[in-house]
């Protein structure tokens, strides 16, 4: 429904399950919490609510965000597999469908490969809900791809990131009429985080003032659970060769995440299971470099113009600004390859002219208004496949 409609408060759902959904979430929060037009229900669940992996519902609730519900997604000590993972969206789809009887949302906000977000979607279906699905149609590696396209064929509006991924909805069979390509969000937070100076970054993660540091984020690829052991020893081993300090995050909790953090615990490396999302935005600005698999690596070290390492085929097939090296899990490779992102001429000059293709820091603001204008009563919730 539009402004100028009888009803004047949209009552919007959002599901946060992890740090990595919340910072994307975060700036569209910001907005809505200020605006009268919208009244945001936030439902928090996932490793949010873990104590191992940071309890980031306390960052959430120090933001200032009012949270509606909290749903236990994962069970403590429960088994590192891809069955539990598909236990853990059973649990969190029953406490869904549960709390949107009760809440009557007009919308339900979705987002990117997220269990939980994915989740939300198919019960909002269900329910006749409509759902807008943010940062559909990329194209990834591992359990990410199947999530991420399952959870725009079950929306009705989408907001993704570039105008390729806009093309790959329309493939898919989504209507155009509802595709609304606005950029990543998550830059939206880079760039809206107060800039803190290198010398209160390293003294934060206890380094030399000018010591420069490789920040490493690696999570399992649940494709390859097997192999993750081997395949993070692989990536801290390359760190030591190339004799740089490495900075370590805690991964997902996608299956194989026990042993990644087994082998986090025991590499010596400063490690830490989170920061809140302003510092982690400066952690990564004074980056040396930025090593591992995460999507951060694509979508937004670029607009800070660090370099990238890129291992391994969870960002398989992605779209990439010109700051990223694609390797494979070897440690010699990842060795070479940070020496290049630091010491290549060729390669710093091309890093020095880098754009991010995946947005300016306005995705937020396009989404706010596409909602505010666009008249609910006019999507289709039963969806036919678009020719």
């Amino acid at each position: 429904m539009g402004t100028s409609g009888l009803k004047k408060i949209l009552r919007v759902a959002i599901v946060s399950e992890r740090r990595a959904d919340y910072s994307r979430f975060k700036p569209i929060l910001a907005l809505m919490k200020r605006d009268p037009f919208f009244d945001y229900r936030l439902i928090v669940t996932g490793v949010s609510l873990l104590k191992q992996h940071g309890e980031d519902i306390r960052i959430i609730r120090e933001d200032g965000f009012k949270i509606a519900a909290v749903i236990p997604m994962y069970r403590q000590n429960s088994p590192d597999t891809g069955a539990e993972m598909a236990r853990a969206i059973a649990r969190v789809k029953v406490g869904l469908a549960n709390i949107f009887e009760r809440m009557r949302p007009d919308i339900i906000l979705a987002g990117f490969d997220i269990g939980a977000n994915f989740a939300a979607a198919v019960v909002g279906a269900h329910m006749n809900i409509p759902v807008a699905h943010i940062q559909g149609g990329e194209v990834t590696g591992s359990i990410d791809e199947s999530l991420r396209h399952a959870t725009s064929k079950f929306a009705h509006i989408h907001f993704p990131t570039t105008a390729d991924a806009a093309r790959r909805l329309m493939r898919m069979g989504e209507d155009p009429r509802f595709i609304f390509p606005v950029g990543c969000t998550s830059i939206d937070t880079l760039l809206a985080s107060p800039r803190m100076p290198r010398q209160e970054i390293a003294r934060i993660l206890n380094l030399g003032p000018s010591e420069p540091y490789a920040l490493i984020v690696q999570h399992p690829v649940t494709t390859e659970a097997r192999e993750t052991a081997r395949q993070f020893i692989e990536t801290i081993q390359g760190v030591r060769l190339a004799d740089i300090a490495g900075i370590i995050i805690y991964p997902n909790h996608d299956a194989g995440y026990r042993a990644i953090i087994q082998g986090i615990q025991r590499s010596r490396i400063r490690w830490y299971k989170g920061f809140r999302p302003e510092i982690f935005a400066n952690l990564l600005r004074h980056a040396a470099v930025l090593v591992g698999n995460s999507s951060t690596g694509i979508h937004e070290a670029a607009t800070f113009r660090v370099p990238v390492v890129n291992i391994g085929t969870r960002q398989q097939g992605r779209a990439r600004p010109h700051n990223v090296i694609d390797v494979g899990y070897d440690r010699h490779e990842i060795a070479a390859a940070i020496h290049q992102a630091l010491g290549d001429p060729a390669f710093r000059r091309k890093l020095a002219r880098v754009r991010n293709i995946y947005g300016d820091g306005k995705a937020a603001p396009r989404i706010v208004r596409i909602l505010k204008r666009l008249d609910l009563s006019k999507v289709p919730i039963q969806k036919r496949f678009v020719d």
